[in-house]
């Protein structure tokens, strides 16, 4: 396998359920630019967050922290908007952040997820 740098790009991240194609609303495209993550999935939810390297733990791994904004359903006109259009619902985990292809668990408002993060590219130069 050849190895890489840690780098920024384009990553999927898809259910790491035994099936082998994930359908197009179970996955989700996050950009990783400077440590920074940035994405959407086809639901609305918005995902920012960012990775950081924990002096306690092995240069192999880095941990992720962020959440997910899950917007509230459209309200009608007899019922006046929420004040907060989204909630927040925290992320973390740890991640290798050298592999191409990974499964990884993270935690999801307290709830274990199973993943999958592969790598699909880099990002388009300025």
């Amino acid at each position: 396998m050849i190895e890489r740098k840690a780098t920024d790009g384009l990553y999927e991240i898809t259910s790491a359920r035994e099936r082998k194609h994930a359908h197009a609303f179970e996955r989700f495209i996050l950009i990783r630019r400077k440590g920074r993550l940035f994405g959407a999935d086809p639901q609305g939810r918005v995902y920012t967050g960012e990775l950081d390297s924990h002096p306690k733990h092995a240069a192999s791994r880095i941990f992720l922290r962020g959440t997910y904004k899950i917007p509230l359903r459209y309200r009608s006109a007899r019922h006046p908007a929420h004040p907060k259009p989204s909630y927040a619902v925290p992320i973390t985990g740890e991640i290798d952040p050298y592999a191409l292809s990974q499964n990884a668990t993270v935690l999801v408002g307290g709830k274990q997820i199973d993943i999958q993060i592969t790598y699909l590219g880099p990002l388009p130069s300025h």
